[in-house]
């Protein structure tokens, strides 16, 4: 970063529950590696009608915001340990939470949010805040989820390209990250038997070690090239047999961190499958990156880096 240009803005969603701190915590972090601001947004949004069962003489708008701004005060005291309390700004603004952020990043380099929220359940999936910010946030979004106790130590980073348009974008971002971390990138990719859902007749057809070979071409070109551009990087490429989904999955559990890219989406449509599962069930925080198809990954943009 050009130490005279405007330090960039790295944003993270919060709303006072335990992963929303940790994933400001991850932000703060990446922030102080990137030279970067840190906007810490919580969207304060109280039900039109009210809250059934309150005293009539009791505004509970008002006592609401009041500690949400309590809340939010405190935690960016906790984070000026990570990053200069100057380059924190604290934003408690009234709206619904995907709009309030998504607004907020339009020109962030970043969006931080935790897998889970305050309103939503603790299992495997993700909120439904965060699922939506996944889909259409402007910009790349980190979804931060904490380690499990007993996963062992991680090694790495991992990265998923399907060779295609945006795997050059992928591998960059994946690869500076690795460096960052000091550590090794390893890239998955799979390839599904497609014709194992057309019957017995047709999947035996298949010459699966031609397309073994053919898979696994069109990757290791897209690693040479970037053993080119980062030597010294350890970078180790796998081609398996699957989908690529479940694949990431399983090997997240061993990652520091999971890079995977977002084609655009047209309003009204889900992401990719292989996004959509990731960024619910890896095992690590995930990084999605929005594909600019049909540039170079070296003209396209890339996100701060995340140390977290």
């Amino acid at each position: 970063m050009n130490p005279s240009a405007t330090p960039r803005t790295i944003v993270v969603g919060v709303d006072g529950s335990t992963g929303s701190d940790e994933a400001a915590h991850a932000a703060a972090v990446a922030a102080d590696a990137a030279g970067a601001r840190l906007v810490v947004l919580r969207a304060f949004d109280w039900p039109v009608a009210g809250i059934a069962g309150l005293p009539d003489d009791v505004d509970g708008r008002a006592a609401a915001h009041d500690s949400s701004h309590v809340r939010l005060t405190w935690l960016v005291a906790q984070l000026a340990r990570w990053l200069p309390a100057e380059r924190i700004e604290a934003r408690l603004v009234d709206g619904e939470p995907v709009a309030s952020l998504r607004a907020a990043a339009v020109d962030a380099a970043l969006l931080v949010v935790g897998a889970h929220g305050q309103a939503w359940h603790s299992g495997a999936t993700l909120g439904s805040v965060t699922a939506a910010l996944v889909r259409h946030s402007p910009g790349p979004v980190l979804v931060h989820r904490s380690r499990e106790t007993l996963s062992g130590m991680p090694t790495g980073v991992l990265a998923g390209v399907d060779g295609g348009a945006g795997s050059a974008q992928v591998l960059a971002v994946a690869a500076r990250e690795a460096a960052l971390r000091r550590t090794s990138l390893h890239v998955l990719h799979t390839w599904p038997q497609l014709t194992e859902d057309a019957g017995t007749p047709v999947q035996w057809l298949l010459d699966a070690g031609a397309t073994t070979t053919t898979e696994q071409a069109v990757v290791l070109g897209l690693v040479d090239a970037l053993r080119l551009d980062t030597p010294g990087l350890e970078v180790e490429a796998t081609v398996v047999v699957g989908r690529a989904g479940p694949a990431l999955v399983h090997a997240s559990h061993a990652a520091q961190l999971l890079v995977v890219g977002r084609p655009e989406v047209p309003a009204g449509q889900e992401v990719r499958a292989t996004t959509r599962q990731v960024a619910h069930r890896a095992g690590c925080p995930v990084l999605v990156v929005p594909l600019s198809t049909g540039t170079d990954a070296h003209a396209a943009g890339v996100p701060e880096p995340v140390q977290a």
